[in-house]
């Protein structure tokens, strides 16, 4: 084509070219320093929005998966003290039989029942004093309720209740027994028997419900494992197509860069043609 001096297209094709290339080249390179490849919403809106919902979803079950230990700790509190609170029934059962036998008189009897109401009183004071973080577990018939997951599902809410385990309470129901007299220690000891086996269900239970919270903790584990290597595969650039990627714009870059050098010696050419 021959050199003009008013217009020169080629200059034109080469300068729109080039600053594509010299684009593209420092995209590759924010690519390559940053391991990103989506650095921003105009890279790739579609997988950008996957990545910032696949995030959500990880924070969700984080969150839960930190509700879960901790209500796994509450639960340990919990079992602690009524591990307690067996021992001391299993206590009053061995007074209650030994104010049972007619080996004990009266006489005998009034120091078995100061130990058997201090035990009681201790029982109380053991129910109303456990606690999580100001919330009282084991003097009062509500139920915790355990967000485990990320929705309201069934399968996301843990419920547990554990109940009022104070003697005085309507679970061990201890209150008016005694062993003040042989009829009532005979009567006391089907009655705390009743009352350990009841605790025993208990701790049963929340054995069970801790086990299945732990089961819950280390799934969730496996799951965000998964998932973060799911966004880090949406986000993350391939390096080496990347670096493929860079290098050929420096080269289409360095190309153009000769061949507008070209153009502007042809321009240079006319202009010293003019001055002859």
């Amino acid at each position: 084509m021959p050199a003009t001096l008013n217009h020169n297209v080629n200059l034109k094709h080469i300068s729109r070219n080039m600053q594509i290339h010299f684009g593209n080249t420092g995209a590759q390179i924010e690519k390559a320093s940053s391991g990103m490849r989506i650095n921003r919403s105009s890279d790739d809106p579609a997988s950008l929005a996957l990545a910032n919902g696949i995030r959500s979803d990880i924070h969700a079950l984080a969150e839960g998966s930190r509700n879960g230990q901790q209500s796994i700790q509450m639960l340990q509190v919990a079992e602690g003290a009524l591990s307690q609170i067996t021992e001391m029934i299993q206590r009053m059962g061995s007074l209650a039989t030994q104010s049972a036998s007619s080996t004990y008189n009266d006489t005998n009897r009034p120091g078995i029942s100061a130990e058997f109401q201090a035990l009681k009183d201790e029982i109380d004071h053991i129910a109303e004093f456990t606690n999580y973080n100001g919330i009282h577990l084991l003097d009062s018939a509500d139920e915790y309720t355990i967000q485990v997951g990320s929705s309201e599902a069934s399968s996301d809410v843990a419920r547990i209740a554990i109940g009022d385990m104070r003697a005085m309470g309507p679970e061990l129901n201890l209150d008016p027994v005694t062993v003040d007299t042989l009829e009532n220690s005979q009567d006391a000891i089907d009655q705390l028997e009743t009352a350990r086996l009841n605790i025993m269900s208990k701790r049963n239970h929340i054995a069970a419900f801790q086990n299945r919270l732990e089961l819950n903790v280390k799934a969730t584990a496996t799951i965000t494992a998964h998932m973060i290597a799911t966004e880090s595969d949406v986000r993350s650039a391939d390096i080496a197509q990347t670096l493929s990627s860079l290098t050929s714009s420096q080269i289409m870059t360095q190309a153009a860069s000769s061949l507008a050098l070209e153009a502007d010696i042809d321009v240079d050419r006319i202009l010293a043609l003019l001055q002859q």
